[in-house]
C-alpha cells in the first residue's frame, strides 16, 4: 500500500477525533531517520506557559555588574523552561555561551535536588525510562539553540545515566558537525 492510499483511509475512518486523525497521518508522513525516538510527555509548566507568559524581575541586590566596558550578566532564578522562554523574547541570537546541569536521571534523592527525574523511568529494565527525560532536555535545548548566536557554544554537564541520549538529542538538535567533544571528569567520592 502506498502512503497516498494509507493517508485517504486514514481520513475516512470513523470513531476517532481530529487530533487523533492528524496524529496518524502525521506518523506515515513522518520520514524513517536515524537517531532517537520517544514518547513527547507534557509538563505542568508547558500549561502555565499557555496561559502565562513568564516576566523576568530584576533584584538589584544579586545585579553583577562587570564595569562600565564590560557587558553585565544575568542570573536567572526559577524554573529553567520558564526562564528559557522569557530570553527568547529578548536575546534570540544573543548569546555567547550557555551552561546547564540538567537532572542526571539516577536515582540519587540525597543529591542537592532530586535527581530523580521520574520514579518509574529509573527501573534499569523499563525500556522506556528515558522517555520522560528526553522529552523534557529537547524542549529545553531546542531553545537554547535559538538563543546562541552564531558563533555561541553550549556545555552540558550529564554522568553515564543519560550521556548517550544526549548525545543523539544534541545531534539532532545542534547537528553532529557543531559537537567538539567531551571532557571527563573522574570524581573520587568518599
Amino acid at each position: 500500500m502506498n502512503k497516498q492510499d494509507l493517508i485517504s483511509k486514514i481520513k475516512q475512518l470513523d470513531g476517532i477525533s481530529q487530533d487523533e486523525r492528524a496524529y496518524l497521518i502525521n506518523l506515515v508522513n513522518t520520514k524513517k531517520k536515524y537517531g532517537l525516538v520517544w514518547e513527547d510527555k507534557p509538563e505542568e509548566v508547558e500549561e502555565q506557559l499557555r496561559e502565562n507568559l513568564p516576566v523576568l524581575k530584576e533584584v538589584k541586590e544579586k545585579a553583577i555588574i562587570n564595569g562600565e566596558d564590560n557587558p553585565n550578566h544575568i542570573l536567572i532564578e526559577g524554573d529553567n523552561l520558564h526562564a528559557l522562554t522569557a530570553l527568547s523574547f529578548t536575546h534570540e541570537g544573543k548569546i555567547d555561551v550557555i551552561y546547564i546541569d540538567p537532572p542526571y536521571n539516577t536515582g540519587n534523592k540525597d543529591f542537592k535536588y532530586n535527581d530523580t527525574f521520574k520514579d518509574e523511568y529509573i527501573d534499569k529494565e523499563n525500556p522506556f525510562r528515558h522517555s520522560t527525560w528526553l522529552s523534557f532536555m529537547s524542549r529545553r535545548l531546542k531553545i537554547a539553540k535559538r538563543l546562541l548566536n552564531e558563533s555561541g557554544v553550549i556545555f552540558i554537564s550529564i554522568d553515564d545515566n543519560e550521556i548517550a541520549q544526549l548525545r543523539l538529542l544534541c545531534d539532532e538538535i545542534f547537528t553532529a558537525s557543531n559537537y567538539i567533544a567531551e571532557l571527563p571528569t573522574i570524581m573520587n567520592l568518599k
